[in-house]
């Protein structure tokens, strides 16, 4: 009993177990006081200026005054209703173009490049045409942040379902396997993972697609109170929306992360525990 006792601790003091039970948390704990530090001493020395970037308490006591302002709620709904509904349509459609392709070389070799063309143009050049098509209303900044997300899910979902073992799709066909129960059987699971590295990459270009939009040409949401901030020379409740963004940003990663984790539950990913990844 003592020597399995005395096992037991040396397996827990081991350098591998310490690992398992170190969280990244800890690092990003520990290297947010650096920042606020930093920030700190580059507005107090006044190495930089105040008008690009205030104190962080000037900050901190602009956001009562940011967020308990009339319609601010409905700012921020506006904003979120264009970045969710730009991101459903446009990784629905590059979902549906992805499996499309997918599925015959000849379409591949006849539309691809003329899609990887098309996504070399940015899309600010083009939101002054989607506002002069559909207006400055929400439609407009939907269609602009589908078209922002829409390459990323598309060319991650073509390149993932050519990702399936050629020798799994040859025993498909020889069990008589069409080609669609081959796509959702096979192909579709397989790529589930660089599928959804996609759609974390579209959430990031709806929200950035949806913003620049809304400097374009809008009546409202959280980048017309950006534009009216900044022209009011008011930094600090400019640097309030900036945070919020950065929380949409990081609440439209755990909510993917965490479809992932149920959805692809057999790669058994955890972004606590990045020692499974190994496993």
């Amino acid at each position: 009993m003592r020597t399995e006792a005395i096992a037991a601790v040396a397996v827990a003091s081991s350098p591998q177990a310490r690992r398992r039970r170190f969280s990244p948390y800890i690092l990003t704990v520990a290297f947010a006081p650096l920042i606020y530090a930093i920030w700190w001493l580059a507005t107090s020395t006044r190495f930089v200026s105040p008008i690009l970037l205030p104190a962080p308490q000037a900050v901190w006591n602009s956001f009562p005054r940011v967020v308990f302002a009339d319609g601010f709620g409905e700012q921020v709904l506006r904003t979120l209703s264009e970045i969710v509904g730009g991101f459903l349509l446009g990784a629905t459609i590059g979902f549906a173009l992805g499996m499309l392709l997918s599925s015959s070389s000849r379409l591949r070799a006849a539309y691809l490049p003329a899609l990887s063309a098309l996504e070399a143009i940015p899309t600010v050049i083009l939101a002054p045409i989607i506002i002069a098509w559909v207006g400055f209303g929400v439609e407009g900044k939907i269609m602009q942040a589908a078209l922002a997300c829409f390459y990323a899910v598309f060319i991650t979902t073509l390149s993932g379902l050519g990702l399936a073992e050629p020798n799994a799709v040859n025993l498909m066909r020889s069990l008589g396997a069409s080609k669609w129960q081959t796509m959702t059987k096979l192909r579709i699971p397989t790529a589930l993972p660089v599928i959804f590295g996609g759609l974390q990459l579209g959430a990031t270009t709806a929200i950035i697609g949806a913003i620049v939009s809304e400097f374009i040409g809008s009546t409202g949401g959280l980048g017309y109170l950006m534009i009216r901030y900044r022209g009011s020379f008011d930094t600090a409740a400019y640097w309030v929306i900036i945070f919020f963004f950065l929380a949409i940003g990081l609440a439209t990663y755990l909510l993917i992360w965490y479809i992932e984790k149920k959805v692809v539950f057999w790669r058994r990913t955890d972004i606590t525990r990045p020692d499974l990844e190994k496993q």
